[in-house]
């Protein structure tokens, strides 16, 4: 039997809204030193999907930081450090040379920013 819409068990199972926003971001496997860059495609509470030239392996724990612009969260531009877990990645495409990789945001805190530049936490 399958769920009817709007009951329990069917919200159990949708996804969370998304958002294309791209902007800039770096990340790294979890206790890395190195940090990576790439650009995300889109946003959602639960995840984010990036653009990199250097994906990483199907469920690598992750570190990511994102200068998240006020637009976003209709407050001041913010640097958010979030964590999760690569559960996806996908082949580049002809919009995009480079491929795509989807994590999740399993925590995240706000960062304090050093000087103008939210890449400096």
């Amino acid at each position: 039997m399958e769920p009817m819409k709007g009951d329990a068990t069917s919200a159990l199972f949708q996804r969370a809204a998304r958002f294309a926003i791209q902007i800039p971001m770096r990340y790294r496997p979890a206790g890395d030193m190195q940090w990576r860059e790439g650009y995300t495609e889109n946003i959602s509470r639960s995840g984010v999907l990036f653009r990199t030239s250097q994906p990483m392996p199907l469920l690598t724990p992750i570190e990511m930081t994102l200068a998240l612009p006020s637009e976003v969260g209709g407050g001041d531009d913010a640097t958010v450090i979030c964590r999760g877990r690569v559960v996806r990645t996908e082949p580049a495409n002809r919009l995009d040379p480079r491929p795509a990789v989807a994590a999740t945001i399993a925590g995240y805190r706000l960062a304090h920013v050093q000087g103008n530049d939210p890449r400096r936490i």
